[in-house]
């Protein structure tokens, strides 16, 4: 059978996407390779290899050039960070989910232990998904037809900055889906902005915190906040705001009890 859901993964040496293959996988996945050696990672059925330098979304446009065939073979594509730790099943679950509901970009939800940016993306337990206004640029999955429109972006600068907040603003415009999906969860485990993609070669002088104020200043975005639009249950009901607000805050509370009883992942 052939999948329609694809994972593109920039992976240095220490990617940690083969424990995301030892399951029944109903996605494919291409590894764009960003570091030096020779045969990096064993390849099998459903895992192919290309090699790109240079930050995140600038070598997967690089990618994606060479090979425009994805965009037609998939309904479907994800674009996760290497550093995500998770099983086969939370990427089945985050594509069948977004699939189902019709989203045009969307996440899986991260575990409370992950090193995060937004509280929006930690897990809710007792949920499925949630629709919102944001969908970080750690770990996207984008309907194609969204995705082929959000692309010319990815070449607005080097550290990736900011190019979340321009999606956000894009999808608003033109009335797309958004989702968390809750019933899938990865586990983020290194320190945000830290990584060799952000080394001076790659960010040409410039730091990410200047590159994204630049372009939330050419999007015109004054408005940063996040916001959760529709919290669905994982028996399929809508939850109410009252409770949606009481998930949010025993969320947070889970979260720092797991932070003060766990020691930060590295």
């Amino acid at each position: 059978m052939t999948n329609s859901y694809l994972l593109i993964v920039r992976a240095g040496d220490r990617s940690l996407h083969p424990e995301w293959l030892a399951g029944r996988r109903e996605w494919d996945l291409h590894i764009s390779y960003f570091g030096d050696s020779e045969q990096p990672y064993p390849l099998g059925t459903g895992v192919t290899l290309s090699r790109e330098k240079g930050p995140k979304w600038l070598g997967l446009r690089d990618c994606i050039a060479g090979h425009g065939e994805f965009l037609s073979r998939y309904s479907h594509i994800g674009f996760p960070d290497d550093d995500l730790a998770c099983d086969t099943n939370a990427w089945n679950t985050a594509f069948r989910v977004l699939d189902e509901i019709g989203a045009d970009l969307g996440q899986p939800a991260l575990d409370p232990r992950s090193f995060y940016s937004y509280d929006i993306t930690l897990r809710r337990a007792g949920l499925k998904y949630r629709e919102t206004d944001f969908v970080e640029q750690m770990c996207p999955i984008f309907r194609v037809g969204f995705l082929r429109e959000i692309m010319p972006t990815w070449s607005l600068n080097n550290s990736s900055w900011g190019l979340d907040m321009a999606w956000r603003q894009m999808a608003a415009r033109e009335g797309r889906k958004l989702a968390i999906v809750d019933a899938a969860c990865v586990l983020h485990t290194r320190a945000i902005g830290k990584g060799t993609l952000y080394n001076a070669g790659n960010m040409k002088g410039r730091t990410p915190e200047e590159e994204y104020r630049a372009l939330l200043a050419a999007f015109g975005i004054s408005d940063t906040s996040r916001h959760t639009l529709r919290a669905v249950a994982l028996d399929g009901k809508t939850v109410s705001q009252g409770l949606n607000r009481h998930l949010r805050w025993a969320g947070l509370r889970r979260t720092w009890r797991a932070w003060l009883g766990t020691e930060r992942i590295g």
